[in-house]
């Protein structure tokens, strides 16, 4: 019963340090880009026009429209 305890705590911690590390990220909030013209096709380049934006955490490609985000 020894061994079972001490792993089941084992896995309860691990539990709880990701989920503390989820929740300490923060949301991110999403608006689409002013400035990319085109279907978007790569994040990279999405990214980069985002930061052009004053998003400092970049952007991604979502259904060919580029998204930029920031922490809310």
């Amino acid at each position: 019963m020894g061994r079972f305890s001490t792993v089941f705590l084992v896995l309860v911690l691990l539990l709880v340090t990701e989920i503390g590390q989820t929740m300490g990220q923060g949301r991110t909030c999403p608006r689409l880009s002013n400035n990319f013209s085109g279907a978007c096709f790569f994040t990279s380049t999405c990214a980069r026009v985002c930061r052009g934006e004053n998003f400092p955490t970049g952007g991604y490609c979502n259904r060919l429209a580029c998204y930029c985000y920031k922490p809310c």
